[in-house]
């Protein structure tokens, strides 16, 4: 299960590299997953300290 989720935090990670930034929602729809659970791979990626989160707004 592990490897699951590394592979999933790697891709992330990809979709960010080189980049100013990604909204949650295009990076779930460059990896075919929903825009809440990218919001929890950013979330988890985030308390590790490997992604900050720069900007949130009110829906």
């Amino acid at each position: 299960m592990d490897k699951w989720w590394s592979e999933i935090d790697d891709a992330v990670l990809a979709c960010l590299s080189g980049t100013g930034g990604m909204s949650a929602h295009e990076i779930g729809r460059r990896l075919g997953m929903s825009e809440a659970a990218a919001v929890s791979v950013l979330g988890m990626l985030a308390q590790e300290g490997r992604v900050r989160l720069a900007h949130v707004e009110a829906v």
